[in-house]
């Protein structure tokens, strides 16, 4: 049983699936929308021959004639997708992308997503976006705080909190946050996700937990990168130009223009962050967390760095 479901496997059960059919498909609807026959031979403790026959049951089922999943082979290996609209519907997840096809980034990102959930069951994860916004809001923390992103077109103005679904654990003395590194971005992602973050964790520090980042990748070099900059977060004290540049960064983040004018305008204040950012270059907010860890996915290793697009479905 994995607690952070909060049965709502039992939902699928009307739709013909097993308890441990159940339980798979929505872990993964919820963390990845996209697994492979080793991380659900890890999560549901199967040998590899029960792991293959399992996954041959989901291939097998069916949901009003159609066929519930198939499959691509990707480096010798197979990546699934759940994609149907019946599955998700039930589980009350209609709104969620993880049944679209995705970019190879966000696939590799997905799976590393579920690989550390599935080797850490029992922290109490924050699945949706609605979960974190709720649990955040109970511990006073206003929305504001939260990272977002505005979307514009069809669903014009929509803010989406917490856009890039990294899996979040907050329990009475911690919050735990990872950052998955899907090996395809830039060095200064961490960067620019960290001060996404910088109020919320100032808030949950202030209440008295710990903060914590997990890096987590398939590759070392990435994991060697993170660790250069996860240490400047946890240094002690900042000095007066850090300080200066935090406060600025914030300012033209939140378009506080009584600042701005003391510099005397937008452009002054961005000479004036690039000239501090060249004397404090590694700092992004020196103290901004208590403790990090790395952690690297031998499951996704095994499968090679080089995913193609697509993958195996599920449908429903």
């Amino acid at each position: 049983m994995i607690a952070h479901l909060q049965g709502r496997e039992k939902l699928l059960r009307p739709l013909g699936f097993t308890g441990l059919q159940a339980e798979w498909i929505t872990l993964v609807c919820l963390h990845s929308g996209l697994f492979t026959r080793d991380q659900a031979g890890a999560c549901l403790r199967l040998t590899r021959r029960t792991a293959q026959r399992f996954v041959h049951s989901l291939l097998d089922a069916r949901i009003s004639g159609r066929p519930v999943a198939d499959a691509q082979t990707v480096d010798a290996r197979r990546i699934y997708r759940i994609f149907g609209k019946a599955i998700y519907r039930e589980l009350g997840l209609d709104n969620v992308r993880h049944r679209r096809e995705a970019s190879i980034e966000v696939m590799r990102r997905r799976l590393l997503s579920l690989d550390f959930v599935v080797d850490h069951p029992d922290l109490p994860w924050l699945a949706t976006e609605q979960e974190k916004v709720a649990c955040f809001e109970r511990l006073g923390i206003d929305p504001e705080l939260f990272p977002k992103r505005i979307y514009h077109g069809r669903a014009n103005g929509r803010v989406r909190y917490f856009h890039i679904k990294m899996p979040i654990a907050v329990e009475p003395d911690r919050a735990v946050f990872t950052y998955i590194d899907p090996g395809m971005g830039t060095p200064t992602e961490l960067q620019s996700w960290g001060t996404a973050h910088r109020d919320l964790w100032a808030k949950l520090r202030h209440s008295g937990r710990r903060v914590e980042v997990v890096a987590v990748a398939w590759e070392p070099h990435l994991l060697d990168r993170a660790e250069r900059v996860l240490q400047s977060w946890t240094a002690g004290d900042m000095s007066e130009a850090e300080t200066e540049l935090l406060a600025l960064r914030q300012a033209v983040a939140k378009a506080d223009w009584d600042t701005v004018e003391r510099y005397g305008s937008l452009n002054a204040v961005l000479k004036v962050m690039n000239e501090l950012a060249r004397e404090c270059p590694v700092s992004n907010g020196r103290g901004m967390i208590d403790d990090f860890r790395l952690w690297g996915s031998r499951r996704c290793r095994r499968m090679g760095v080089t995913l193609s697009e697509g993958g195996g479905d599920i449908e429903g």
